[in-house]
């Protein structure tokens, strides 16, 4: 179906009935809100938005420091497959999914977030124990009452750990203490410093310069050493299994609610964003106004819907591009469940603009096509094709589309591979004898001997370009047909059509060059037929190559002077006529005649990764010379490496044909995606009770 027709719509409702207006507008799904210039913020939606904020938030924070995903990873759902319960919520007027959020999540994310703190803090006690542990058991061997220190009454003892490097420096910073030092392993001492109390606190600031550790034994372990040491460790023993079990009760607790959390996760954040988008609602004191778009197949059962109040509708000329406020209508596409998955192609150059053709189903049919063709093999095909159905036996959205992309582009590679009578690189039955042809194999096998067939790549050479042409004079026409439909008569005829005539009439000269063996002075001389395509050949070359040199001189005619007549007859701002016609006799010849070239020749490389596919098997294949328990991993494992290293390359390179050499034709991609009120939930089911 491609670029719906939008309605614009406006709704003017008292105030005190706008939560009521917002459970229309969910109910609805397809509204599509434009943002107000008022400066007001009505009260009710500005207090949602803030409340629905701060449990988004929260959450947020919460399903991080959870490490939750919010949607299953790509390898996970290749793994266990899309398994999603959505939670459902009954509801009986728009305020309670706020209740919800606030009645039900905040108590679990108090319950979850004091049970992290507290695990937090259990973990940091562990931490500092096994610090304590580290150093007690370097001292554990000395007999010391560090009880017997700390009751001295004019002098402060610090015992610490330090590095032997830093002994020299420690001492030379304390010149009036009294110090001492015992060795305790190669690197490690256990030094004593004592001062007088008054001077205590610079002991501290000064080792912080060092890298030392304080000893210091709790106040409730044996100030010995030893003793403190063992009893020490089987503290922490019990504390460490105590974790364990704090460990299963959190992540019990975890399991539990987390697809709650999810669940509101999802649903505070469009709740906060929908109150965003409609809150501007008027600078009038008792009545809201709400304006946005939907389809205009929906626009009788919005009119019903919101009959109680007063409504203001028009439905949006696509082709009035002059309209000012046409830049603002937004772009809904609607496709089929297969050609949709190829949307993300034509989204990746932009959105459509409203009234623009969506080339999505064009795209579905080339794509395809491109793909098969440049990894054409029966057997690679196969194995793209079924791994195109497992993606969709996964079941997950987003896997779905590359599934049925997968699908398409592997059916079309089998096809291709059969043409070309190629299975893993091994020969098999072929069909170009149905084009008029004996069969034609890509890979000429003689003496042991595998090359590439050369009459077989001329031959696809051929069909790339002929695809190439195709595919560039569909562009064409598509852009023709735009000009039109925008009623831009004048960018028609001094741009659009000239550049289609000089495109065409090149492209028959070149059939015409081919056909004399490449001898330009047999263009208007030769009587032999013009071979456009293997089967077809039309009128005699020099006919072809006066007409088609007529066109293409024609068009690059009006190219120049179009401009500078439209200067002349008021229609263009005034500007040098002589620069205008030597820039459009630049524009119009040189860079359309060498840009028909390079976009022509740019699709010859369906056939020469085609080519390159081959000589992969090629080398693949020569594997099966080695012992057979050899061969065969070795030829599994790099068939697996031609499957995705040149499946990238493929895609790529397929994606290119159609965003630089054919979208620039026509496509402007400069429109505004159509944002629906309340998308599409995967965690929660809204249940609403009439």
């Amino acid at each position: 179906m491609g670029v719906l027709k939008i309605s614009k719509i406006s709704v003017i409702l008292p105030r005190s009935q706008l939560s009521l207006a917002m459970e229309k507008l969910f109910r609805f799904e397809t509204f599509h809100a434009q943002q107000s210039d008022s400066s007001h913020y009505d009260e009710l939606l500005d207090d949602y938005s803030k409340r629905s904020l701060r449990i988004y938030v929260k959450l947020s924070e919460l399903i991080k420091e959870l490490k939750l995903k919010p949607t299953p990873g790509i390898l996970d759902t290749l793994k266990d497959g899309y398994n999603i319960s959505a939670e459902k919520l009954e509801l009986n007027k728009w305020e309670d999914i706020l209740s919800i959020l606030e009645n039900k999540t905040d108590p679990i994310i108090t319950l979850i977030l004091d049970k992290i703190n507290n695990l937090k803090d259990f973990n940091n006690q562990i931490s500092k124990d096994e610090a304590n542990l580290e150093a007690l058991k370097l001292l554990s061997d000395f007999s010391l009452n560090l009880e017997n220190i700390n009751k001295l009454n004019h002098f402060s003892i610090s015992l610490n750990i330090c590095n032997n490097n830093d002994i020299e420096e420690i001492t030379k910073s304390f010149p009036n203490a009294l110090i001492s030092t015992e060795s305790l392993t190669d690197d490690k001492s256990l030094i004593l410093i004592a001062v007088k109390k008054e001077k205590s606190e610079n002991i501290e600031k000064t080792l912080r310069m060092f890298e030392v550790d304080n000893v210091i034994i709790p106040d409730e372990l044996p100030q010995n050493p030893s003793d403190a040491h063992k009893l020490l460790l089987e503290n922490l023993n019990v504390k460490k299994s105590k974790l364990d079990e704090i460990n299963v009760d959190m992540l019990n607790l975890v399991q539990q609610h987390s697809d709650l959390i999810l669940s509101h996760f999802e649903l505070s954040k469009i709740l906060y964003d929908s109150c965003e988008l409609v809150k501007r609602t008027g600078e009038l004191k008792y009545f809201a106004i709400i304006t946005g778009f939907i389809p205009s197949s929906k626009r009788k059962q919005f009119e019903h819907e919101f009959n109680n109040w007063i409504l203001l509708s028009e439905e949006i000329n696509p082709n009035d591009h002059h309209n000012e406020s046409h830049s603002e209508v937004p772009t809904l596409l609607k496709n089929s469940s297969i050609t949709n998955s190829f949307e993300f192609i034509t989204l990746n150059q932009g959105q459509p603009k409203y009234g623009e053709i969506d080339p999505t189903l064009l795209i579905t049919l080339s794509f395809p096509i491109f793909y098969g063709m440049m990894f054409g093999d029966v057997g690679h095909g196969l194995i793209l094709f079924l791994f195109g159905l497992f993606l969709l036996y996964r079941k997950a959205p987003f896997l779905k589309k590359w599934g049925q992309i997968f699908t398409l582009s592997g059916l079309a590679a089998i096809f291709f591979g059969f043409l070309i009578g190629e299975f893993f690189g091994f020969e098999i039955y072929s069909l170009t004898h149905l084009f008029g042809h004996a069969p034609i194999h890509f890979i000429n096998r003689s003496h042991g001997l595998s090359t590439i067939n050369v009459v077989a790549l001329k031959y696809f050479l051929k069909i790339s370009i002929l695809m190439g042409i195709t595919h560039l004079f569909i562009g064409n026409f598509i852009t023709i047909y735009n000009t039109i439909k925008n009623k831009e008569y004048d960018e028609l005829i001094i741009e659009k059509i000239p550049a289609f005539l000089i495109f065409f009439g090149f492209v028959f000269l070149m059939f015409a060059f081919i056909g004399t063996g490449f001898k330009i002075d047999q263009l208007f001389t030769s009587q032999r037929d013009t071979p456009i395509f293997f089967f077809l050949r039309v009128f005699p070359i020099s006919l072809v190559s006066i007409y088609s040199i007529s066109i293409l001189l024609f068009g690059f005619f009006i190219f120049i002077i179009g401009k500078p007549i439209m200067i002349l007859t008021g229609k263009a701002p005034k500007e040098s006529i002589i620069m205008v016609a030597f820039v459009s006799f630049l524009d119009g010849g040189i860079e359309k005649i060498a840009g028909s070239l390079s976009n022509i020749l740019s699709y010859s490389r369906l056939a020469v990764l085609l080519t390159v596919h081959s000589s992969l098997l090629i080398v693949v294949n020569l594997v099966w010379g080695f012992p057979l328990f050899l061969a065969i991993p070795l030829v599994i494992l790099l068939n697996i490496l031609v499957l995705v290293l040149e499946g990238m390359i493929v895609y790529i390179q397929s994606l290119r044909l159609h965003l630089y050499e054919w979208f620039t034709k026509f496509f402007a991609g400069s429109g505004n995606s159509f944002q629906v009120l309340m998308p599409k939930l995967i965690r929660t089911k809204l249940i609403w009770k009439d």
